[in-house]
Order: C-alpha cells, then sequence, then structure tokens
C-alpha cells in the first residue's frame, strides 16, 4: 500500500496524502508538515489589502523580496514555517493511525496566514531549477474570518516589517460597535469615498507614498478629537458632518495658497487637528454655527503661515507648526473682533 512520507505526498484520485503531526488544541486543527514549494504553491492563495475590503486581508507581495528570498534558497535552508487556514474546499481529513493528513488537490485551497514571500520566493527557486525544496507547513483548521485576521495581526505584530497603517486597517473587524476605533475606521472610509469631502481618494489603506494619506497620522489626529467636548455628544453623521466643514476651511485657503497637497502630508495633518478645540472655539465666536464657509473664514489665518519655514515630520516639527497655527489664529481674532461690541 502507498504510504505518504514527509514532504512526499500521493494522491489517489482528487486527493493528497502528506505525512504530519496533529498539533490540534482549543478546537483549532494545527497539523505541521512538510510540502515541496509547487504542491503547496498550487493549493495555496494570498489575498491582499486594498480599498475594497473585499479583496482581503494580506500584505502586497514585493517581488524583489521574493527574489532575494529565491537567491537564498540556492544555498541555504528557511526554517520558519509557511501558516496557511484551510479553506472548506480543502475538505482536511487527518488520518489518526496513520499519521497522515489528507487535501483535496483543490487550487486555492489553503489561504496562507504568513509566510507568503517565502513560498513565493521558493516557488520561484523551484522554477528556476533550485530542487529538493521542501517547506515546513502548518495548517490551521476550523478558523472563520475573524479568527484568520486575528491570527494574521499577532503573528506580525511581533514581527518586523508589517506596515502600522496596514494593523490599523486590519482591527476594523475586530473592533467593538461605536467605539472609538470603529467611529475612526469609518471616518477614515468615509471622508475618503465620499465626494463631499476634500480628503475624497486621498487617503489610503496602503501605503502609497506622497499624496495619500495613511491610517497612522489619521488615528494620532482624529482620536483626540473625538474625545473633545465638541465632538464627544454628536452622532455619528454630526461627527463626520464636523470633520468635513473643518477640513473644508482648511482646503479652501490652502487653495489660496496653491497649497492643497498639504492636506495629505502627515505632519500638517496632525498640526492643524492640534488646534481643533481653539479653531471651534473661535468659529462659534464669530459665526455662532460651524458651517463650511464659517471654518473658511477662521482659517484665513493660515495664509498668513509661511510654510517654507516648517520641514519634517517627526513630533518636534508638528509642535512648531501647532505654534504658528495658533500664534496666526490669536492675531487673526484680534482684528476680527467687531468694533461695535458695546
Amino acid at each position: 500500500m502507498q504510504k505518504a512520507h514527509f514532504g512526499v505526498p500521493f494522491y489517489k484520485g482528487k486527493t493528497m496524502r502528506v505525512k504530519a503531526f496533529n498539533l490540534s488544541r482549543n478546537n483549532v486543527g494545527f497539523y505541521l508538515t512538510a510540502m515541496a514549494p509547487d504542491t503547496l504553491f498550487n493549493l495555496s492563495r494570498v489575498e491582499r489589502v486594498s480599498e475594497n475590503p473585499e479583496e482581503g486581508f494580506q500584505r502586497q507581495l514585493e517581488e524583489t523580496r521574493a527574489n532575494k528570498i529565491a537567491k537564498y534558497f540556492e544555498q541555504k535552508i528557511i526554517p520558519g514555517a509557511i501558516i496557511l487556514s484551510a479553506q472548506p474546499e480543502a475538505g482536511i481529513f487527518y488520518d489518526e493511525e496513520k499519521e497522515e493528513l489528507e487535501i483535496n488537490n483543490e487550487n486555492g485551497s489553503l489561504l496562507v496566514i504568513d509566510g507568503q514571500h517565502r513560498l513565493f520566493g521558493a516557488y520561484k527557486a523551484y522554477k528556476s531549477g533550485v530542487d529538493n525544496i521542501k517547506l515546513p507547513v502548518c495548517i490551521l483548521t476550523n478558523l472563520n474570518l475573524i479568527d484568520e485576521i486575528q491570527y494574521f495581526v499577532d503573528i506580525n505584530s511581533t514581527q518586523k516589517g508589517v506596515p502600522k497603517t496596514l494593523r490599523i486597517e486590519l482591527t476594523r473587524f475586530l473592533v467593538e460597535s461605536e467605539s472609538v476605533d470603529d467611529i475612526r475606521l469609518r471616518l477614515f472610509k468615509d471622508l475618503n469615498s465620499e465626494a463631499d469631502s476634500v480628503l475624497c481618494g486621498k487617503m489610503s489603506a496602503e501605503q502609497k507614498g506622497p499624496g495619500y494619506l495613511s491610517h497612522v497620522p489619521f488615528e494620532i489626529a482624529i482620536n483626540k478629537v473625538l474625545s473633545t467636548e465638541t465632538m464627544k455628544d454628536l452622532d455619528y453623521d454630526g461627527k463626520k458632518t464636523l470633520l468635513k466643514n473643518y477640513l473644508f476651511g482648511v482646503y479652501e485657503n490652502l487653495e489660496e495658497m496653491d497649497a492643497t497637497n498639504k492636506i495629505s502630508q502627515s505632519a500638517f495633518f496632525q498640526a492643524i487637528f492640534r488646534v481643533f478645540e481653539k479653531v471651534c472655539e473661535n468659529t462659534y465666536f464669530y459665526k455662532r454655527n460651524f458651517k463650511k464657509e464659517s471654518f473658511s473664514f477662521t482659517f484665513e489665518s493660515l495664509q498668513k503661515i509661511n510654510f517654507d519655514l516648517h520641514s519634517g515630520s517627526n513630533d518636534e516639527a508638528i509642535r512648531n507648526l501647532e505654534k504658528d497655527i495658533i500664534d496666526k489664529l490669536d492675531i487673526d481674532r484680534k482684528s476680527k473682533i467687531p468694533s461695535d461690541l458695546f
């Protein structure tokens, strides 16, 4: 009778069997085995985080990184296991007597939770002629979407190289409804997608570089704002409208300076929200409302700032810009006090 070995499966009809250890516990199937990169690559799929949440939750593949790993496999081994979540179509069955794991030979039936670049690199090495590669593989079963995300976050939060903005994006699946994190994540999505928001199309859950505001500065700026007296008693739509109007006031004055690119710059965005309470106080003092036009009136003080004097994105640079904005707001308020108060 044909038997499976570690890294050498045997096929029977539409299934394959491979030698494996059963380390299952806490209602989670946990099977440790080894596979050749071509076998595993065909069984696996990798989904990526994108602006559309339906497109998954993994990091984007970096081909240069995979190429370096492929080169590494030519002379060395990488001991870390590829961690996968078996999808229902994998049809996982473990034969305790034979210590064999049976898997449907179904393309894309194993979702990569961690190790996608190692897998891709090993597959590239295999295709280039490097033989006898065996990858340590950990297959988990009985995981739902939330479980898969939590494992990905837990594993990668302790490893170097996963962008913080991605970890923030993933928490939207885990946060409690109406918590600060939930509200902020909804605001991030809505302000980036709704046409009447000046941030529409200017934010990204991925790190796209200049021109896009990521989760990290947005979280730093907005979390503090959500706890202010002005915001805390408003419902979600009220919070969103207030932020839209506030940012409209900023943007309209930046347009006058031909500096609208600053709205998505991390340091500027954080600085402009450090003065949120002061701006709201001044705006209500001037106009007795929080309409777009009223914030535009208050933010006329931005046009007095020489932005050439402000560079950098560290906390000191943000503090200096914040102080300059406050100074200009104070000067502007004095000039805008009505002369007929008495």
